[in-house]
C-alpha cells in the first residue's frame, strides 16, 4: 500500500441500484456520504448532514467542511454529470445535482 501525500484527496463514486455512496478521501481519512438519483431539474442528490455534527464526526476535518463540499461537488459533476452542475445547500444539509438549462456556460 503506498502512502498518499498530505493534502491529496480524492472523491470515490460507489453505485447500488438507484443510490450509492460518495466517498471523500484525504490522506488516510475519508467521509461517506449517501447520494440517490432525484427527478425534474435534481438529478441527484449528496446527503451531507448537518454542519453542528461535522466536528464531532470528523474532527480531523474540522474548519475544512466548505472546501471538502466543494471538491465533492466538482468531482461529482466532473466524472458523473459534466452536463450538470451543484448546488451546496447548506441549511438542507444536500448536495444537489442539477441539469444546466440547455446552452447555459458550464460555470468554473
Amino acid at each position: 500500500m503506498t502512502k498518499e501525500q498530505p493534502g491529496a484527496w480524492r472523491v470515490e463514486i460507489r453505485e447500488s441500484g438507484r443510490s450509492g455512496s460518495v466517498i471523500y478521501f484525504e490522506g488516510a481519512e475519508n467521509i461517506t456520504f449517501h447520494w440517490e438519483f432525484c427527478g425534474g431539474e435534481t438529478v441527484a442528490s449528496i446527503w451531507i448532514g448537518e454542519s453542528g455534527e461535522w466536528n464531532a464526526r470528523h474532527p480531523w476535518a474540522a474548519g475544512w467542511r466548505q472546501e471538502i463540499l466543494e471538491h465533492i461537488a466538482e468531482e461529482v459533476v466532473r466524472l458523473k454529470a459534466p452536463t450538470c452542475s451543484a448546488l451546496i445547500e447548506e441549511r438542507s444539509g444536500f448536495i444537489a445535482i442539477k441539469q444546466r438549462p440547455a446552452g447555459s456556460e458550464q460555470r468554473q
